[in-house]
């Protein structure tokens, strides 16, 4: 069975489509940017102010062996460097709560770029401009980057960039140099790295000793200080840090309502490793030998991760206002003969309606903490009853999505949209390429066959 690209698509349209995009970005962009000068945020900026004394005072290393008062530092080391830097900016008139939460606006910018020009690759460019505009309004992305003040939009761009870069601009040294600074900002994208190994693995051993090679080396560079000279606090603060069981979000708020039952109780404690190890290896098991699904793989990966997590914030509904586009990559673009809608028509809306349905969620919390608009401050309560059997639609909403990401990942057709490679091997060496790697690399060999 061969899945044909659903038609082709000029330059121009590209071009335009991408601009739309860009400026729907920066459009949004400002508004961002007036709420986080116009406002503190929530109590995570108190929590980094310290945590900014601390670096200024014990140096971005020794933060570790600081004992916090009213906050934990279970951030990677990259992060030590990251508040200097930001902290810096001080000195010009800028405030650190706005460039905090400026970086992570910028970081939306270039989400909805990349997964514009993800998606463009891989279905129509009506699919890839809807997907882009979407995350670029994400009123999800929107509240925790402009309001909350946190870096979660900061490692999920990276994570997109990693992706971006290795798949479709063939340069591996690049995207391990931006997949172990998303893990130096934060741990979660641990559960994507099995994707990449296995993507990178498929393109031939040069790919992937390039790929391992560059993370290593970044990595080394700000983690061996801290392995050698801080490694107690380092390895409980940050690699064993186990979240904060709030009960407002999924498994979790299922558990407190049915009494605790002993898989609740189970995922809450050890269980948790068996979570993080799920959402990791079986998105790269099921890739293995369907490299050209590696998009939705990713996406099967952070979403599934947002989906079974036993602790929550409203931070992490970020975790999933991008990639779970990325759950539609490839999917069918024609009806079947039973009229039921297209593959990609259910995938699409089921990002937009996570989006929509989760910022709402979060809206509704917020306005509720900050006292009404105009919002300035917010001290969290956690959720009301009403918020929580909505944040449970939401969920279920999310596990509709992954539903459709496994079917990417299992189903026997996929559709890539052939396009011009920009940086990929050419001549002998992409002869060579194996037909999974041509196809998801966009080389001319763009179809699946069964």
């Amino acid at each position: 069975m061969v899945i044909r690209d659903s038609g082709t698509t000029d330059n121009g349209q590209i071009r335009r489509a991408r601009l739309v995009v860009l400026l729907v970005s920066a459009a949004m962009l400002i508004p961002k940017l007036l709420v986080a000068w116009r406002t503190f945020g929530t109590i995570d900026i108190e929590h980094w102010f310290d945590f900014l004394h601390a670096v200024h005072q014990h140096g971005p290393v020794g933060i570790y062996s600081v004992t916090f008062q009213r906050s934990l530092y279970n951030h990677p080391p990259l992060v030590g460097y990251y508040l200097i830097a930001l902290g810096s900016a001080q000195h010009i008139g800028l405030s650190f709560p706005f460039v905090l939460r400026a970086m992570s606006c910028l970081a939306d910018v270039a989400s909805a770029m990349l997964v514009f020009e993800i998606m463009r690759r891989r279905g129509p460019i009506g699919i890839a401009l809807t997907a882009g505009v979407a995350v670029a309004l994400s009123p999800v992305l929107f509240i925790v980057s402009a309001y909350h003040g946190n870096t979660d939009p900061v490692f999920l761009m990276l994570v997109l960039l990693a992706a971006y870069l290795l798949v479709d601009r063939a340069q591996p040294v690049l995207a391990g140099a931006a997949i172990a600074l998303s893990l130096g900002v934060k741990i979660v994208p641990v559960v994507v790295l099995p994707c990449l190994l296995v993507y990178a693995l498929t393109r031939g051993r040069p790919v992937l000793v390039r790929f391992v090679a560059a993370g290593a080396v970044v990595s080394l560079v700000f983690w061996t200080p801290a392995l050698l000279s801080e490694w107690g606090p380092l390895r409980q603060n940050v690699l064993g840090y186990a979240g904060t069981n709030n009960f407002e979000w999924g498994l979790a708020q299922i558990g407190q309502w049915t009494g605790q039952p002993g898989w609740a109780r189970f995922l809450e404690g050890s269980g948790r490793t068996l979570i993080v190890a799920l959402c990791a290896v079986l998105p790269a098991v099921l890739l293995w030998r369907r490299p050209q699904r590696i998009m939705p793989a990713l996406g099967l990966a952070l979403t599934g991760f947002l989906a079974l997590t036993p602790t929550f914030g409203t931070q992490y509904l970020a975790w999933g206002a991008a990639p779970v586009f990325l759950l539609g990559a490839g999917a069918r673009t024609t009806r079947r003969s039973t009229g039921r809608w297209p593959r990609w028509a259910l995938s699409l809306g089921g990002g937009l309606a996570f989006n929509v349905l989760s910022g709402l969620l979060i809206f509704h919390a917020y306005n509720r903490w900050s006292g009404g608009l105009p919002w300035y401050r917010a001290t969290s309560w956690g959720f009301t009853h009403d918020e929580r059997v909505f944040g449970i639609v939401v969920w279920a909403l999310l596990l509709l999505a992954l539903g459709e990401g496994i079917r990417q990942l299992i189903r026997a057709d996929v559709t890539t949209r052939s396009v011009p490679p920009t940086s990929a091997a050419s001549g002998p060496a992409a002869a060579a390429a194996p037909p999974a790697a041509r196809l998801s690399s966009g080389m001319p060999s763009v179809r699946d066959h069964t």
